[in-house]
């Protein structure tokens, strides 16, 4: 009778009833300020790699750059990049020309840095192209996410080193000298 009693007096209580629902609803708004986070560092960082590669882009459709290299597009790149860690080591630089008859684009997948193997730097093309070529250039750099869990709110793929690639491309036509 006592037992059934305490246990009527138990089921009455109300204390803890917030416990409840702070523990169900604390998760889903970190998981969403993480996110708002990382979303605002991605696009800081996705600007940067956008506004260096137009300068670079912009010396290259002009033919200030005689014969450039991989390496040199890449440390141009980066000297001018902001919020991107070993820079210079994350990035990959294509550029291709483009047939003005067909039109026919090279594969879609921008060459980026695989930091999951030992291969750091993928095989890349660099042709500067002549006057009047029509170019592509596609630039990729391999980011770290500012926070490893990012995963679970963002739909991002994470390399095993917990980074995500960024990458642009634009297409420019080189200037007659």
């Amino acid at each position: 009778m006592r037992m059934s009693s305490m246990m009527r007096r138990f089921r009455r209580r109300e204390d803890g009833s917030a416990t409840a629902e702070f523990v169900i609803l604390v998760p889903l708004l970190f998981a969403i300020f993480v996110a708002t986070i990382e979303i605002g560092m991605m696009m800081s960082r996705w600007s940067s790699i956008d506004r260096a590669s137009d300068m670079v882009i912009r010396s290259l459709r002009l033919g200030q750059y005689t014969n450039p290299t991989p390496q040199l597009l890449r440390q141009e790149i980066c000297d001018d990049v902001f919020l991107v860690e070993n820079c210079f080591e994350n990035i990959a630089v294509d550029i291709r020309r483009i047939n003005r008859t067909t039109f026919v684009m090279p594969d879609r997948d921008a060459p980026c840095v695989t930091r999951d193997i030992d291969i750091i730097q993928p095989v890349v093309e660099v042709t500067p192209g002549q006057q009047n070529d029509l170019m592509l250039i596609r630039v990729c750099v391999a980011v770290d996410a500012l926070f490893p869990t990012s995963r679970v709110a963002l739909p991002i793929t994470l390399d095993a080193q917990g980074g995500y690639a960024l990458s642009v491309a634009s297409v420019y036509v080189n200037e007659p000298s």
